[in-house]
C-alpha cells in the first residue's frame, strides 16, 4: 500500500503524479513550472493525471456503447460508490465503476516502462490513490513545502519545456474527474452527459432512473470530487469548467499510446474490498449539531445550576432542571481538558438517570461528514442544507400568505363593483366626470379693425 513519506526511494526511478488539487494548489506558477520543480526536487518524470482521466473516459464510452440500461451513473470517485453503496446496493446495475484517475495514470505509467523499476509518488488528496500500484502518497500542502525547504521557487521555473522531455497534458475523451466529454457521448453513445448538483443529488439521480432516459449521470462534483476541481484551491463559479481554462487546448486525435492495453475498470466488489484493505489516516474529530438545534457549549437543561467550591476548577455537569451539583472538594473534582472538537459530558450519578430533552450532540470524523459544493465552488457541510430549507419555506408561507390577502382584496372590489352596478351606481372615473376643453363654448373674439366692415367701423 502507498505511503506519506516526503523521502525519495533507494531503489526504483521516482516518478510523480500530479492531481488536479496539486496543480491548483501551485497557482499561480504553471503546471510546466510545477513539472520543473519536482525535476528540481529530484523526480525523473512529472505525469499529468489527465491521462487517468483519458483511460477512464475512453473505457467508460466503450461500455456504454453496448450498455443494457438507458441510464448510467458515472463512478470514477470513491466518493460517489461510498454514497450509492452506503445504504445498500440497489444502484449496482446502474453504476459504471472504475479505478480513480490517479490509480488508471499509475498503471498506464507501469505498463509504459514495463522493464523498469518504478516508484511512483501521488501529490494530490484523492482518496481513492489507496492502491498498490502508487508506492508513496503527499497532500499539495507536503510538496509546496518540500520545495520551500530545498529552496525551490516556482515562479523562477522555465515556463516551457527547454530541457525537459515535453508531456501532452491536453484532453482528447475526458473532462476532469474522467467523465468523457459531452460531444463524445452524445455522438459515440447516443445518450446525453447530465450532471446533477441539487439540494438532495441522490434523489434527483433516483429520479432519472425512474425515468429511463437515456443519459450518462454524474455526481461526482456535487460530492466533492478533487479531480474535478473541487477542494481548497478551487477555481470560482464551476470548478470542472475552471480548471479547464489552465489547461492547454483540448487534442483533436487520442493522446495516449493505443499499443498499451491498460485495464481500469473495477467491479464493485473489488472497489469495496481496495477500500476495507486501505489504512484508514486518522482525522480530526469534528462537532455537528443536528439540523434544527443551535449551537451549545454544553447539553445543560434549563434552570441548571453548577457550584464549584474552586473558581480554577472546570468542570461540565449534564444538569437536569432544577438539579444540582456541588463539589465541595477541589481536589475530589476531575479537571476536563475541552476543545472545540470534543463532547465531554460529565454528570452525577442521579442525573446521569434522566435523559435530557434536547438532542445529542453528533462527533463525526472530518472525512465521513456529507459536504456539498455552493454556487461559489466551496464545499460546505451537508448540515447546513436543513438551514437553507427552512429559510425558503418561510418564504414560500410568506409568499402564499400575501397571495392570500391579495385574492381577498381582489374578491371584495369584485363583490362592490358588482353591488354597484346593481344599485345602478356606476363609478365613472374622475377623467370622464369633467368634459374636456373642446367640448366647452367659448366666446367668438371679435375681428381685428383693419378686417372689420366700414358699417362696424364706429364699433
Amino acid at each position: 500500500m502507498s505511503s506519506t513519506s516526503r523521502a525519495l526511494p533507494d531503489d526504483g526511478t521516482p516518478f510523480i503524479i500530479l492531481g488536479a488539487d496539486a496543480v491548483l494548489a501551485a497557482l499561480p506558477a504553471s503546471p510546466v513550472q510545477l513539472a520543473h520543480a519536482c525535476q528540481a526536487l529530484g523526480f525523473h518524470l512529472a505525469a499529468p493525471a489527465t491521462w487517468g482521466d483519458e483511460l477512464i473516459a475512453e473505457a467508460c464510452l466503450e461500455r456504454l456503447v453496448d450498455y443494457e440500461y438507458p441510464s448510467a451513473v458515472m463512478c470514477s470517485c470513491p466518493l460517489v460508490t461510498e454514497r450509492l453503496t452506503r445504504a445498500s446496493t440497489t444502484l449496482e446495475p446502474f453504476m459504471l465503476t472504475f479505478d480513480s484517475p490517479p490509480v488508471a495514470t499509475a498503471r498506464y505509467l507501469r505498463a509504459a516502462f514495463g522493464s523498469q523499476a518504478l516508484h511512483i509518488t501521488y501529490a494530490g488528496s484523492c482518496p481513492g490513490a489507496n492502491h498498490d500500484s502508487i508506492d508513496a502518497r503527499l497532500r499539495p500542502s507536503d510538496l509546496l513545502d518540500a520545495f520551500v525547504e530545498s529552496g525551490i521557487v516556482l515562479g523562477a521555473q522555465p515556463n516551457c519545456f527547454d530541457a525537459l522531455v515535453p508531456l501532452d497534458r491536453r484532453r482528447f475523451y475526458s473532462l476532469p474527474g474522467g467523465i468523457p466529454a459531452r460531444d463524445h457521448v452524445e455522438r459515440l453513445a447516443n445518450r446525453a452527459s447530465i450532471e446533477l448538483g441539487g439540494d438532495d443529488v441522490v434523489l434527483e439521480l433516483t429520479q432519472h432512473l425512474i425515468e429511463e432516459s437515456p443519459a450518462l449521470l454524474d455526481i461526482a462534483l456535487h460530492l466533492g470530487c478533487v479531480c474535478a476541481g473541487v477542494g481548497e484551491h478551487a477555481q470560482r463559479g464551476n470548478p470542472r469548467a475552471g480548471l479547464l481554462t489552465i489547461e492547454p487546448p483540448r487534442a483533436r486525435r487520442p493522446v495516449l499510446d493505443p499499443s498499451l492495453q491498460v485495464d481500469v475498470t473495477q467491479t464493485l466488489a473489488q472497489l469495496c474490498e481496495n477500500r476495507a484493505a486501505a489504512p484508514e489516516e486518522p482525522a480530526p474529530l469534528e462537532v455537528h449539531l443536528a439540523a434544527d438545534v443551535p449551537p451549545v457549549l454544553a447539553n445543560v437543561e434549563e434552570r441548571g445550576v453548577v457550584e464549584v467550591a474552586d473558581e480554577s476548577a472546570a468542570v461540565l455537569a449534564n444538569v437536569e432542571e432544577r438539579g444540582v451539583v456541588e463539589v465541595a472538594d477541589v481536589s475530589a473534582a476531575v479537571p476536563v481538558d475541552v476543545e472545540e472538537s470534543d463532547i465531554v459530558e460529565v454528570a452525577e450519578e442521579s442525573a446521569a438517570a434522566a435523559t435530557s430533552r434536547r438532542r445529542p450532540l453528533v462527533g463525526r470524523a472530518h472525512a465521513s461528514i456529507p459536504r456539498h459544493v455552493n454556487a461559489s465552488g466551496e464545499m460546505v457541510p451537508r448540515a447546513s442544507l436543513a438551514a437553507l430549507r427552512r429559510a425558503l419555506a418561510h418564504n414560500a408561507r410568506r409568499e402564499a400568505r400575501l397571495h392570500a390577502a391579495k385574492e381577498r382584496g381582489r374578491r371584495e372590489r369584485a363583490v362592490e363593483m358588482h353591488e354597484d352596478l346593481e344599485h345602478g351606481v356606476a363609478r365613472t372615473p374622475f377623467s370622464h366626470a369633467i368634459a374636456s376643453g373642446a367640448d366647452l363654448p367659448r366666446p367668438v373674439p371679435p375681428p381685428p379693425t383693419r378686417y372689420r366692415p366700414r358699417t362696424m367701423q364706429g364699433f
